[in-house]
């Protein structure tokens, strides 16, 4: 909320920018609930009828035992519904070119010409001369959905009549009318399904865009505020700083410390000029997240960081100089540091076996420690206070020299490295006249003892742990971010090239599988069922009526390749081809032909011998009968006109071909038990796809939804895992940093309860040898650093939960751990000392020496 309140130095508001994605997933976000409630109220509609019921007409005289009291029995029984308005008209005429091609019919109605066939085309005079289907011009969209619905319900009609059916075949004309006209949405799960998914995952896949740029943004403003909090506080300083700089007589100001004032006015200056346009290039949607500006906000941090450590530095010198209060706590910056690594080679040194160090070296040590630390009070009104502490940093130094060349004469293993000055030391030293740290100084001579010691020892501290988790912590991250990560420089929050062409790959591979996913799941959804030619005739239950026994059952069922899913009872009319057929030879061909009447005729004669297996109400088959007429010729082959069945094939099914039926075509085959078994196989793939209904909406369009719905599906779960991976880090480093943190916070607690028993301790040492100095000024520190621990401690306990996950709190936590065990280093080794010494005078002058109980001991 602030930063959305906040102001340029011109009073204009400054409002935060959104990416424009954030945008876009707001307007998705709104349509994938548009298309939920749309789902949802299609899928409740396929739940209910539709509103409409389909109305049949019979005009005239009809064939095929077709009356309008048959038609309202069957529909009364088996009512048909659609989504509009449809009247069937069963028509005993032909139809004009009106209303077949311009669809000039009455609206709502559906004229089917129950002639089979066109009036002879000599009488082209004549209007009404087609047969079919005509439907009216208001039932369809356009003139090509008229002409493929015009043909879906005239086989519809043509194809359940050829196969014996009457009254059913207008049925089934007007069921498949009502689907082929349907104007209701889609049901269908999958598509609605699929629609909502693609929607919310392009709203998901938009959103993470807006997220990382708001996030990223939020980083951005967080860096800029903490630098110019840094810049606020040198500018208000500055007025101090100048106070200090101009009480330092001009001939005692160093070289460092002038160069470091007009460096400080200088930058000071610059920092104030180039906020401005940093400020108003984060909060420009354009800018804000370009090379430039995070370029330019790395810089501007960088100055400021330098700013605060120049100010601080000027600070410190400056009270040197002019002798003001504070000398000592300047001296004693510079002296930490040493403090501590000399601290730590006497607790290494003292724990040595056998004589590596002589105890005189070891008094020299902290004899110069103690001149050092002492010349660290740095009286204000001593004159050479730098020199004094100049004089003792070298005089430390040669007696850290003087011990490295002693322990490089015991064997050891791989030195640690050496731990970095910090760039603050140095400032610190060139802004009071010293020289920056050299290999012969008294901080780095110190450490490479250190490092000595240790690679002989062996990790002897406690600290010494804690540096050799964190080295290996460092090299594995190290390791893994080069590995999977794109390089990116300073001041650059884009990644490199090769970065991105490995995103573009994986992206590409992405969205090949999912096209490859959608490709298949599309097939199978709207894979129209077909003939496998794997079965044996399973689920068929053969009845032959051959008188002459010219047809054997087991010849039926050796060529059979397919089965029924459920059984069907087929009967095998056996009869003499030239008493039930025209039968003519072809002109200039050895095979006969018939004519389309003769065939229907046949088909029709069969069906009626069986009156008895007929509903005697509508002559209608049983649904699970079909009688396959096979008609034997005088030569002994066999013809197959078609078939006579009690199941009925409406809306998008078919019967397949019929060309018996409606050309004369026939076949006469020398293996009738073959042509048998081949017709009893294509009417087991008609059930097959009967029960298959075409997917009311474009497969194509599903292709694409379902493709794009697995992409950003993938794409989307692949940046939740890695979100999910590093808000784990940040919970597993909040989880480490909190158990150090109290960890330290009990450590802290007790030294600061044994802090009287550590000044006792630091007493007893005291004057008992020329290292009393020492001793006192490292108590001094000790407790000061004890103090500053403590601080820590309370801010990092106050810190909020979303502050504890950031990377800072990790990393404060394990220093401050590290700072806990060097003072707890620092405070037994003290402690040992006083006990040696209080021992070992409670055994003087021949007394047996008692046990004492020392303050902090139990």
């Amino acid at each position: 909320m602030a930063a959305r309140l906040m102001h340029d130095s011109m009073g204009r508001r400054l409002r935060r920018p959104y990416h424009w994605t954030a945008f876009v997933a707001l307007f998705l976000a709104l349509v994938t609930a548009m298309l939920g409630v749309r789902a949802a109220f299609a899928l409740h509609a396929a739940s209910v009828p539709l509103p409409y019921e389909v109305t049949v007409q019979v005009q005239g005289k009809q064939d095929f035992n077709i009356s309008q009291e048959r038609v309202n029995a069957e529909l009364a029984e088996h009512p048909v519904r659609s989504s509009q308005p449809l009247t069937v008209i069963l028509a005993d005429r032909w139809l004009t070119g009106d209303e077949t091609l311009r669809g000039q019919v009455p609206d709502g109605q559906i004229i089917i010409s129950s002639k089979l066939e066109d009036l002879d085309p000599k009488n082209s005079d004549v209007d009404e001369r087609f047969s079919g289907v005509a439907l009216a011009e208001n039932l369809t969209g356009s003139k090509e959905e008229r002409t493929d619905a015009r043909y879906d319900i005239e086989n519809a009609f043509t194809k359940n009549v050829s196969v014996g059916h009457g009254v059913k075949a207008v049925v089934a004309a007007a069921h498949t009318a009502s689907v082929v006209l349907d104007q209701s949405p889609t049901s269908s799960v999958m598509f609605w399904f699929s629609v909502v998914g693609l929607s919310a995952m392009l709203t998901a896949a938009f959103l993470v865009p807006a997220l990382r740029f708001r996030s990223r943004w939020e980083s951005r403003h967080r860096r800029l505020a903490v630098a110019q909090r840094k810049l606020a506080r040198v500018v208000l300083d500055l007025e101090a700083l100048e106070a200090t700089y101009v009480a330092t007589d001009e001939s005692k100001r160093p070289q460092g410390f002038t160069k470091a004032w007009n460096q400080l006015q200088k930058l000071s200056l610059d920092a104030a000029r180039n906020e401005e346009p940093l400020v108003a290039a984060l909060f420009d949607g354009e800018q804000c997240l370009a090379k430039k500006t995070g370029e330019q906000l790395a810089g501007f941090e960088a100055t400021t960081r330098k700013l605060t450590t120049l100010a601080d530095s000027l600070m410190g010198a400056g009270s040197v100089h002019a002798r003001l209060a504070g000398t000592g706590s300047t001296f004693d910056q510079l002296s930490s540091p040493i403090n501590d690594a000399a601290t730590e080679l006497l607790i290494r040194l003292e724990n040595a076996p056998g004589k590596m160090v002589a105890g005189a070296d070891l008094a020299a040590l902290r004899e110069a420690l103690g001149t050092l630390l002492d010349a660290a009070q740095g009286d204000a009104k001593q004159n050479n206070a730098v020199q004094a502490w100049a004089s003792a940093e070298e005089e430390l130094s040669q007696i850290a020299g003087r011990l490295i060349r002693k322990l490089r004469r015991y064997p050891h293993g791989k030195r640690p490295p050496i731990p970095e000055v910090p760039a603050e030391h140095n400032q610190l030293r060139s802004t009071l006249g010293l020289a920056p740290v050299s290999q012969q100084g008294a901080l780095h001579q110190l450490h490479v003892a250190n490092s000595v010691a240790r690679s002989i020892l062996g990790d002897t501290l406690s600290t010494d742990h804690g540096r050799k988790t964190e080295t290996k912590r460092t090299s594995w991250q190290a390791a893994l971010l080069e590995k999977f990560s794109a390089v990116r420089l300073g001041g650059k929050d884009e990644p490199g090239k090769l970065g991105r062409a490995k995103v573009i790959g994986l992206l590409a591979v992405l969205l090949c599988a999912s096209l490859i996913a959608a490709g298949i799941i599309v097939y199978n959804v709207t894979k129209k069922p077909r003939a496998t030619y794997e079965g044996s005739g399973q689920g068929m239950v053969l009845e032959i009526d051959d008188k002459n026994g010219l047809v054997d059952e087991s010849e039926i069922r050796k060529y059979m390749e397919e089965d029924f899913e459920v059984e069907q009872h087929l009967l095998v009319a056996v009869r003499d081809a030239e008493s039930y057929l025209e039968l003519h030879a072809r002109e200039g061909s050895e095979y006969r032909e018939s004519t389309p009447r003769s065939v229907q005729q046949a088909i029709w004669r069969i069906k009626n011998e069986y009156k008895d297996r007929m509903d005697p109400v509508d002559q209608e088959l049983p649904e699970d009968l079909t009688i396959i007429p096979l008609l034997i010729t005088d030569e002994g082959k066999g013809i197959m006109p078609g078939l006579i069945s009690g199941a009925v094939i409406s809306g998008t099914a078919s019967w397949g071909s019929t060309i018996g039926w409606e050309y004369g075509s026939i076949h006469e085959s020398q293996y009738p038990s073959m042509e048998v078994a081949h017709a009893a196989e294509d009417f087991a793939t008609v059930l097959k796809q009967a029960g298959y209904e075409e997917p009311d909406y474009n497969a194509a369009l599903l292709f694409w939804i379902l493709a794009f719905m697995f992409f950003f599906t993938v794409l989307n779960l692949i940046q939740l895992v890695a979100y999910l991976l590093g808000a784990t880090s940040r919970i597993n480093r909040f989880s480490r940093g909190s158990r150090a943190l109290e960890q330290t916070r009990r450590r802290l607690e007790q030294l600061a309860l044994g802090l009287e028993d550590s000044q006792i301790n630091a007493v007893a040492v005291l004057g008992s040898s020329e290292s009393g100095r020492a001793d006192e000024a490292g108590q001094r520190l000790f407790e000061r650093a004890l103090m500053m621990a403590w601080r820590e401690a309370e801010e990092l306990s106050t810190m909020s939960l979303s502050e504890r996950l950031g990377s800072s709190f990790g990393a404060r936590a394990e220093h401050l751990q590290r700072l806990v065990a060097l003072l707890d280093e620092r405070d037994a080794d003290v402690a040992k000392r006083a006990r040696d010494l209080v021992l070992a005078s409670r055994g003087a002058g021949g007394d047996a020496p008692q046990k004492v109980v020392l303050p902090g001991q139990a």
